[in-house]
């Protein structure tokens, strides 16, 4: 497998050229079939190496400390997609993605979400899935609290490790990480503790990678409603998202 080598300074200009693209993972009510949600993951069609992916992306975001660039570009994509889905009347009622660490810890945080007020996207369609650490570092807390009263959603792994928020912050999803939704099996009791904790506050349960009808199952029987995974497909192109919601007649949960 041929190692792929890529320059900071090519992504940087594919973020300002706006070359860079997302496809997005169904995330899918269990007992109903309906779409609850999506979630975003980038793509970079380069024109030597193909198509890129995440894998290929995110180090180099990493190394070059693009991390605001990068997520204000997808934060206003998303917005843009939501926008668009909602005015062409495509069911799609939550868009997550992924933010970075660096990006929440800057004096300027808030402008991430810039994107909310120059698309006029709702909000409550809008989840920001936050990186580890944000329910005990007061910097991260300070500005998803800030983030989160403006109407924007919030997504955590965290709770698996039976990490919880401190002062006022709240999450509207907890999500079940890869591997612990693929071992469920031992996983069970740490599991059925976030599906508690997720009642309690009237938060959904979202369980990533989640790959055959059995494990669907499994996880189903420890209190989880929503999935995500290649048991409902890859990640698609939102002409290719649509297509399916129409042939399956998919409806918001």
């Amino acid at each position: 497998m041929a190692i792929v080598r890529l320059r900071s300074a090519d992504l940087k200009q594919a973020l300002e050229t706006g070359a860079l693209s997302l496809h997005y993972q169904p995330q899918v009510e269990i007992k109903t079939g309906k779409l609850a949600g999506v979630e975003a993951f980038v793509r970079w069609p380069h024109a030597v190496h193909g198509m890129l992916g995440p894998s290929d992306i995110l180090p180099i975001v990493e190394q070059a400390g693009l991390h605001i660039e990068f997520d204000r570009w997808v934060i206003g994509a998303i917005c843009r997609q939501a926008k668009k889905w909602n005015t062409e009347r495509v069911p799609v009622p939550i868009v997550a993605a992924n933010v970075w660490r660096e990006t929440l810890r800057r004096p300027d945080a808030l402008r991430l979400i810039d994107a909310l007020a120059e698309t006029g996207v709702d909000p409550r369609t809008i989840e920001l899935e936050c990186p580890r650490g944000s329910t005990v570092d007061p910097e991260l807390t300070k500005t998803l609290v800030a983030i989160q009263a403006l109407g924007v959603r919030l997504a955590s792994e965290e709770y698996v490790t039976r990490a919880r928020p401190r002062w006022f912050l709240s999450f509207n999803t907890l999500k079940i990480p890869y591997p612990v939704s693929r071992d469920h099996v031992a996983n069970g009791d740490a599991i059925r503790a976030v599906v508690a904790e997720a009642e309690r506050f009237e938060a959904r349960v979202v369980a990533d990678s989640v790959e055959s009808a059995e494990q669907e199952e499994a996880l189903a029987s420890l209190g989880v409603e929503i999935v995500q995974g290649y048991l409902y497909g890859p990640e698609v192109t939102p002409a290719e998202l649509r297509t399916l919601i129409t042939r399956q007649g998919a409806s918001p949960a």
